[in-house]
């Protein structure tokens, strides 16, 4: 089975937020920000309030009311808009460049602009399907994707991964 394809920068963004959002790392970092500021925020408050300084009680309450609310998206729109900047500056030759993949019964072999790669079926750690793309993770750290709205029938590539012995993930609900 042959695949020919061309990644864009959603793809490269797609790839990296996906990972980001199954880091235990980084799940955590969010979490100890979103306590951070908003414990933080109701203890100045509090003791604020205690020296009965009433407007910076009421700011810090409101700034605490915010974070607690508002902290995770923040922390999304932040990591999306450095991830943006890093493909950018580390991808972008790769934009729009034909790639093609051949996938075997023992290998895959991958070829883009810039060279050729084999990847043993055994090498291959996980796949990922999510609603748009297919996240090929190699032993290596390597990883592959396949974009799907660039694919002809994912059902086919899909079957073609189980008939393999492969495993799916399916993340279609991821987003």
């Amino acid at each position: 089975m042959t695949l020919k394809y061309k990644i864009k920068e959603q793809d490269f963004l797609d790839f990296q937020l996906f990972n980001a959002s199954k880091s235990e790392r980084i799940n955590k970092q969010k979490k100890k920000g979103w306590i951070l500021m908003t414990v933080g925020s109701v203890l100045a408050a509090f003791y604020f309030y205690l020296n009965q300084n009433i407007a910076l009680t009421l700011y810090l309450g409101l700034i605490a009311i915010t974070s607690g609310f508002f902290y995770p998206k923040y922390f999304k729109w932040s990591h999306k808009k450095q991830y943006k900047t890093f493909i950018h500056e580390n991808y972008s030759k790769r934009f729009g460049q034909m790639e093609t993949i051949e996938i075997k019964e023992d290998s895959i072999f991958s070829k883009d602009k810039a060279g050729e790669l084999k990847i043993y079926i055994s090498e291959i750690e996980k796949i990922d399907e999510t609603q748009n793309h297919f996240f090929l993770k190699i032993s290596t750290g390597l990883s592959l994707i396949i974009p799907k709205n660039e694919i002809n029938n994912s059902n086919e590539l899909r079957q073609k991964f189980k008939s393999m012995g492969l495993t799916l993930n399916n993340e279609t609900n991821w987003k």
